[in-house]
């Protein structure tokens, strides 16, 4: 097959990270510092792109996780099935992985998913940015919310094996050395995005951050004002995204098909019942991508290691996902709950794209102007093969950017590594960068 690789060029912008700030301001919204940027956010006439990843620890069967092309039409495995009636809109991609020979161990890939850097061994959290948070210093600007970071499970905490125990819990990075957990309350992810009050909260304290700083410039030295000065212009940077959660001037020709939310808030705490906690998540981002509050985000449906039971499912005990299930060691019984589990996930995936799809965005749907990764950092849950390729589905067409409704496999391309799709997808949000983590290049075929 011959890649092509789209004709747009997106505009570029400045990108300026933040590093070493020796002031000690308390601040709400921390995640938000790490996105002063010069680059100005672009204005659309037509639906913008969103992106998201959602993922599921501790892999998959694959003996039931393959599809085909078969009579014009894809044929799948049985771990794939609920996708058959949403085929048109999916690409599957056989054969990237992280890193060569990548099998035997959890911490190389679970947490690096978005990330592609090698992890040191310290106690010390010490990795690199990740995708969503790489992307977001950008087209994050463009929305009162940067990036939406979701989950089920608790961060876990500590140290584990001589190493931060997030590891386990985050695939997402602001910087190389923030791991930001995911946030686990519906509540408190449904808030964020609208509760205004909370944003007039935010502005009171800047006020007072920004008095604070100015008394404390005129005794600093020179390499202190510059960095106060660079803190200061973080603070800018929130208060552009207060600006952004009340206006509607933001919008020029295309706007949002929904003003209000079109779902009740969440209550207190977590949901009893799993996999109504992992709907209202879901519910949630696609609520936050109509209504335009932001256009990244991801989803852990589990922790890597944890101990999430499924004991809910018809015909699976409650042993834990990784100890109980996936290191099934080849028993037809152990592996026959394993498969169960790996289909409630893809069932949970096209409940996304079913909503995505109902909703018209004039020409086209939510999901036609959406990439959404969907998959696991390894391949066999038992064996922890993460080499001979992840289980990985694209679903949407990107604005135009993706011809769904195929099967990629690059087992034989010399540079299959992840990062280069990472950067394919980062090019298609529109950031115009040439490298990506361990990238290489943008990966060919998603267009055709």
């Amino acid at each position: 097959m011959k890649y092509d690789l789209p004709d747009y060029r997106p505009q570029p912008s400045r990108r300026t990270i933040l590093k070493g700030m020796g002031a000690a301001l308390t601040l709400p919204w921390l995640e938000s510092l790490a996105w002063a940027t010069g680059g100005k956010a672009a204005v659309t006439a037509g639906p913008p792109r969103r992106w998201a990843a959602l993922i599921f620890a501790n892999g998959a069967y694959p003996e039931d996780w393959w599809v085909r092309p078969e009579n014009g039409r894809l044929a799948m495995g049985r771990t794939l099935a609920p996708l058959q009636a949403y085929q048109d809109d999916l690409l599957f991609l056989n054969g990237l992985h992280l890193f060569d020979k990548t099998t035997g161990v959890h911490l190389p890939y679970f947490t690096n998913l978005l990330s592609g850097e090698k992890i040191e061994k310290s106690p010390i959290p010490d990795l690199a940015e990740s995708l969503d948070y790489y992307m977001a210093r950008t087209i994050g600007r463009q929305t009162p919310i940067p990036v939406l970071n979701l989950g089920i499970e608790p961060t876990k905490q500590g140290i584990q094996g001589g190493l931060p125990s997030i590891y386990r819990s985050t695939i997402s990075w602001s910087s190389e050395k923030t791991p930001v957990p995911a946030e686990i309350f519906p509540r408190a992810a449904f808030d964020r995005l609208f509760d205004l009050s909370r944003f007039q909260r935010d502005r009171s304290v800047l006020d007072a951050v920004r008095t604070q700083a100015k008394s404390l410039q005129t005794g600093l030295d020179y390499y202190d004002r510059q960095k106060m000065e660079a803190y200061l212009t973080s603070v800018r940077d929130i208060e552009h995204r207060l600006e952004l959660a009340s206006s509607e001037e933001r919008f020029e020709g295309w706007r949002p098909t929904l003003e209000k939310p079109n779902m009740d808030r969440p209550p207190e705490g977590t949901p009893e019942s799993i996999p109504e906690h992992m709907k209202l998540m879901i519910d949630i981002i696609v609520l936050a991508f109509q209504m335009d509050k932001t256009r990244l985000a991801t989803l852990l449906f589990n922790n890597d290691t944890g101990g999430m039971r499924f004991g809910f499912l018809d015909g699976v005990n409650n042993a834990s996902m990784h100890g109980g299930l996936s290191h099934h060691q080849n028993k037809p019984a152990t592996i026959a709950m394993y498969q169960k589990v790996n289909r409630f996930h893809v069932e949970l995936f096209a409940y996304m794209l079913d909503k995505m799809r109902a909703i018209d965005e004039g020409s086209s749907t939510l999901l036609d102007n959406s990439m959404v990764l969907f998959g696991s950092s390894m391949m066999d849950g038992d064996s922890h093969d993460a080499d001979s390729g992840l289980p990985l589905v694209i679903a949407g067409r990107g604005g135009g950017t993706i011809q769904p409704g195929r099967v990629l496999t690059y087992e034989q391309l010399e540079d299959r590594r992840l990062c280069n799709l990472h950067l394919a997808m980062l090019n298609r949000m529109g950031v115009n960068d040439t490298k990506f983590g361990n990238s290489h290049y943008p990966l060919p075929g998603l267009l055709g």
